[in-house]
This record gives C-alpha cells, structure tokens and sequence, in this order.
C-alpha cells in the first residue's frame, strides 16, 4: 500500500480498525486502494440518512489503470456496505476528473449536490508570498 500513495497509508493508518480499507493486488504487490467511512448518525447534506458510508480515497497504481480495478474496489465498497445495513454510500470528486467520474456513474451513483469552492487570492499570482 505504501508504494501507492505513502501519505494515504500515513493518513488513514490510525482509522483504519475503525473502517475500511479495501485493496486489489496483484501476487507481489498492492495495486489499488478504496477507503470507506462508517457513519450512524444523520447526514447532514441527506438528513433523512442515519446510516451511511462514504468513500474518501480510491487510488491505483498507474501501471494498472483501465484494467476494471477501481471499478472492481468501488463494487466490493458496494456490497460492504449494503451488509452493514447502509442507506446510502456518498463520495466526492472533482468536476473535472473525467474517469472518476464516469466510473462513479457506471458503478450507479448520481450528483447529489454541488460543493462549491472559494478562493480569495493573497497576492496577485494566487502564490502565497514568502515569509520575511
């Protein structure tokens, strides 16, 4: 996993007997990863939702791209929840990702709000300036 993405493994070390983390390999090694996030509370953007799981991070390795393995982790993320009783399974991406975006679609899932991001530029470039 580390060979991934180092600073997921480092981020979700310390969640992860609380979660679920989901891999594909290969026989020598780790080639993708999907993250899933229990909730049994309200949803606040879907309040009618109490149970829920969310996707935080998908990730596979360059070299295996297009082979079906984010598609074949968001299916087991699917059915993992669906046996833990979840209403719902949300995630984020970016508009402009394409491929995720399209493999979120084909796997069933729809828009379900929009999050908008601000920024207020502190210099003219939008670069912070160096500290003096």
């Amino acid at each position: 996993m580390r060979d991934i993405l180092p600073e997921i493994y480092e981020e979700y070390a310390g969640r992860l007997r609380r979660h679920l983390l989901l891999v594909a390999r290969t026989r020598r090694r780790v080639i993708g990863l999907l993250f899933l996030q229990w909730y049994e509370e309200a949803c606040y953007f879907d309040p009618a939702v109490t149970r829920y799981a969310e996707i935080h991070e998908v990730h596979v390795h360059p070299d295996f791209r297009n082979r079906d393995v984010a598609t074949g982790l968001v299916e087991r993320g699917l059915r993992k929840a669906t046996r833990r009783g979840c209403e719902a399974v949300y995630l984020v991406t970016d508009d402009f990702n394409a491929p995720a975006r399209r493999l979120y679609e084909r796997s069933g899932f729809a828009a379900h709000n929009v999050v908008i991001r601000y920024k207020k530029a502190l210099t003219s470039s939008g670069r912070p300036r160096a500290p003096r």
